[in-house]
């Protein structure tokens, strides 16, 4: 797939490294020379141009382009020039970069549905690790309210039922799945665990020693559960 990534800063240049990496066609624009050098030689191509002119934006592949990512950290007027400028020239699949709520706002009267929100989620990410500690193992964001947890399950869960456990009811979260481990060989023939997802949970499900669970819920919902 093909990527445009306009503004290479810290966010910017990792997603566009990061998607070069896994084999996608990647070009970053970015009106400093410097930030262009820092990583033109580990992306498809960086072109060092202003993304508010409309005519410089239009000498790139803009149609060819699976999606482009728009990552401005701070400069809230050159994010929604960009953003207008792509949308005048048709250009649709945008995925920006939240700066503030009042740019989400306008950006999303603009026509955007897909905001980047990476200061927030780092927050979810950092506080769900509070909460549980080394029963942390991934967060992912479903809504600005409800998310996905996935934590080992605490030891006063494992040798009970799903139908004893009552998720919704005692905690307030609802059990999406649970992650089992199961010992697979590598290809130099070691040991090693890896996790199958259980194709079908019931009541008379019992969670084991080693069982991931992942959850939907709210984040206070955890502090429950990190108490068991």
């Amino acid at each position: 797939m093909k990527y445009l990534v306009i503004s290479l800063g810290t966010l910017g240049r990792a997603i566009a490294v990061n998607l070069a990496q896994i084999g996608h066609e990647v070009i970053g624009v970015d009106q400093d020379m410097h930030r262009v050098e820092t990583v033109k030689d580990r992306i498809s191509g960086a072109v060092c141009l202003d993304s508010t002119d409309k005519v410089a934006l239009n000498t790139l592949p803009l149609n060819e382009m699976d999606a482009t990512f728009i990552c401005f950290g701070k400069d809230f007027g050159t994010s929604v020039q960009t953003i207008a400028t792509l949308k005048s020239l048709r250009i649709d699949k945008l995925i920006v970069r939240s700066i503030s709520d009042i740019h989400e706002t306008v950006v999303k009267a603009i026509g955007v549905t897909e905001i980047m929100t990476p200061e927030q989620d780092y927050a979810n990410v950092y506080a769900s690790q509070s909460i549980l500690g080394g029963l942390f193992k991934e967060w992912f964001k479903i809504a600005d309210t409800h998310h996905i947890y996935k934590m080992a399950a605490p030891h006063a869960l494992t040798g009970q039922k799903v139908s004893t456990i009552l998720f919704e009811e005692n905690f307030n979260v609802r059990l999406a799945g649970i992650e089992r481990p199961v010992e697979k060989q590598n290809l130099l023939g070691l040991k090693q665990t890896g996790y199958k997802v259980l194709d079908k949970i019931t009541g008379d499900t019992v969670v084991e020693p080693g069982d991931i669970l992942i959850l939907f819920g709210k984040l206070e919902v955890l502090k429950k559960l990190a108490e068991l």
